[in-house]
């Protein structure tokens, strides 16, 4: 018990000390004010569900991307014949290194005599673009695909990017002493899987199909069981896909709380099937505050443990994902526009930007005949 708790100061020091510049990023600021301005001039109206689940999308970071990824489905019910489709585009830039030789090596003295003991396992930008369908074949069960294009390339906003950092006083953190706009991908890891581009690529991905089941439910809980499989059509050499098929089981719950406010929380396994990846935890910790019918604001942590193992004397692939992602979601009947940003907090096991966009639009076809 005593080791516990020793654990459990170690890691709540470690994110608040190194990521103390968090607290006034613009998501968790923004839903701390929505949290403060909802309590004080919402009216308590237990009847109604504004909810409108938490974010949903597809986890970019390289050495997990290759592999499924729960997407964020909510566990309440639909409604019998609901055809819903999406259309996502995600923005990613990313820029990783590390010391070659770590003794006497200060990660925050960067100079150029320093270059040549630098190992650069990330640097590039994407784009990813998604397509989703979603179908109710009774209020319960849900079934649904995603399929998404991957483009990387060089990239142009590297000099903007250091700009920001030095208008604002933020830490370029030796991002200035690389090459500018420049793909350069090289994960060296122990399961012997080759995670190498340094060129330009587009390619399709993989295509991830699902089933939710919504087994229990009442006015205040939902919830329900997700099974998932992954058909290996994109590509290892292109970082599109494994190359292999995956498989998932996980539980979702909603828990609405309040008029205004849900909370989310998910679990699963994900079996890759290409003999060298990790079984992978999925989890997810979500608040969505929702004062209106037609907004929400979201703030959601997920949580995934890593395919592979670093090489000997490195930690850094290693270590779980800890992602914070911080965003609205507008609704207008049956149109949704959802927005979101995703920051590497505490483990810094993600991309250094990921910023998404999603259109969707739910059809009953029932009720158009």
């Amino acid at each position: 018990m005593r080791s516990f708790f020793k654990n459990a100061t170690r890691l709540v020091s470690f994110g608040i000390i190194s990521k103390i510049d968090f607290l006034v990023k613009p998501g968790l600021f923004l839903t701390c004010v929505c949290l403060l301005c909802t309590a004080g001039i919402y009216a308590d109206n237990s009847e109604s569900d504004f909810s409108k689940g938490p974010l949903y999308g597809k986890n970019l970071y390289i050495p997990y991307l290759i592999h499924y990824n729960f997407p964020s489905l909510p566990a309440k019910s639909g409604e019998c014949s609901d055809l819903q489709y999406h259309f996502s585009l995600y923005y990613i830039q990313d820029v990783n290194y590390r010391a070659k030789d770590m003794s006497g090596y200060d990660e925050t003295d960067w100079s150029e005599r320093r270059y040549d003991k630098i190992n650069i396992t990330r640097d590039y930008e994407s784009c990813a673009a998604e397509l989703g369908v979603a179908y109710n074949f009774s209020k319960q069960l849900q079934t649904g695909m995603d399929m998404r294009l991957y483009a990387y390339y060089g990239g142009f906003l590297d000099p903007a990017l250091e700009a920001y950092h030095n208008v604002f006083g933020f830490k370029n953190g030796g991002r200035e002493y690389f090459l500018q706009n420049r793909i350069y991908i090289n994960i060296q890891n122990a399961n012997g899987i080759t995670i190498f581009l340094d060129e330009p690529a587009c390619s399709f991905g993989d295509i991830d199909l699902w089933g939710k089941w919504t087994f229990w439910e009442n006015r205040k809980v939902s919830l329900a069981a997700l099974a998932a499989f992954k058909l290996p059509t994109g590509s290892l050499s292109s970082l599109s896909g494994s190359g292999y098929p995956d498989t998932a089981l996980g539980l979702l719950s909603d828990f609405r709380v309040l008029s205004f406010l849900t909370l989310y929380s998910q679990a699963g396994i994900v079996v890759p099937f290409n003999g060298k990846s990790y079984p992978m935890f999925n989890g997810l910790l979500g608040t969505e505050i929702h004062p209106w019918k037609k907004l929400s604001f979201n703030l959601q942590m997920n949580i995934k443990t890593s395919p592979i193992t670093d090489v000997q004397g490195y930690k850094q692939y290693s270590k779980p994902q800890t992602n914070i992602l911080a965003g609205a979601v507008l609704q207008y009947k049956t149109i949704k526009l959802q927005f979101y940003m995703e920051e590497d907090a505490f483990t810094h096991q993600g991309t250094d930007i990921t910023i998404s966009f999603m259109f969707s639009q739910t059809i009953n076809l029932k009720n158009r005949n």
